[in-house]
């Protein structure tokens, strides 16, 4: 814990009166206890529960941030959360852990509206530093998406600013608006969420998706794809492949781009 900030006797008190529900006023308590000198034996009997359970709060209260616990309490679902953003869920999670670095006052607040709504898409009102690389340049000079350095190896190569760079996008904007407005050249076709002509690779940080119907959870999930066409970062720093629609997993979802049209013979 930071210099200055409370002790954990003094955090979970302040807690007890910012929580909604019975059940995670209880598990505030009995962590409270806990951290006081209490035994689970003793707790156990205390509040009627069993001694495995009430280890398993305190083992909870030990392996990750205090934030996620009370909002998972509280109601919000972060598989819900993730899938209305086009997110993993380890996105959400580490969102909503990053609270414990607010304020309780803000933390509560944020936990509570979440709580207290269907589940929305999770938006971040900060600005972002993109870094991207272009598979063309990948498929060029021989290198794979998984390699550790590919930003360092794309930096030493002296790409021009189609291959390889980075720009900043706004709070609110799209990185294909942001894109655009820096006079980057960048895939699209339907701009809405339907096609994966604008899709990336997300190597660090994450792009929430509020409205993309058309990549499937495998995409999502395991390779990682976003759409940039209605992807707005949660990260302050992304590092990105562009230009990924050519690769197999995305030849069925592809539409013809206006961006490669030719011009009507006379």
């Amino acid at each position: 814990m930071s210099a200055g900030a409370p002790e954990n006797g003094d955090l979970l008190r302040s807690w007890l009166d910012r929580v909604a529900k019975a059940e995670t006023t209880q598990w505030l308590m009995v962590v409270l206890a806990a951290e006081a000198g209490a035994s689970a034996a003793d707790l156990a009997a205390w509040y009627g529960l069993e001694e495995d359970e009430i280890q398993s709060w305190l083992d909870e209260r030990s392996s990750q941030p205090l934030a996620v616990s009370i909002a998972e309490r509280e109601g919000i679902n972060f598989d819900a959360i993730a899938d209305k953003s086009g997110l993993g869920r380890t996105t959400i999670v580490d969102w909503f852990g990053a609270l414990d670095n607010q304020s309780v006052d803000r933390a509560a607040d944020i936990i509570r509206r979440y709580s207290q709504r269907s589940p929305g898409p999770l938006l971040s009102g900060t600005d972002c530093r993109v870094h991207y690389v272009n598979a063309e340049a990948l498929a060029e000079h021989g290198w794979e998406i998984t390699d550790d350095d590919l930003f360092e190896k794309a930096a030493a190569a002296h790409l021009d600013s189609s291959q390889y760079g980075r720009f900043l996008v706004r709070s609110g904007e799209t990185i294909l608006e942001a894109a655009e407005g820096r006079g980057i050249s960048w895939p699209y076709a339907c701009r809405g969420g339907a096609c994966a002509n604008c899709a990336v690779i997300v190597l660090e940080g994450d792009i929430a998706m509020p409205g993309q119907t058309i990549l499937t959870e495998h995409q999502v999930q395991v390779m990682n794809a976003r759409l940039t066409c209605v992807g707005v970062p949660v990260t302050e720093e992304l590092r990105l492949v562009m230009n990924v629609q050519h690769l197999d997993q995305f030849k069925d979802l592809r539409l013809p781009s206006p961006m490669t049209e030719s011009t009507p013979a006379i």
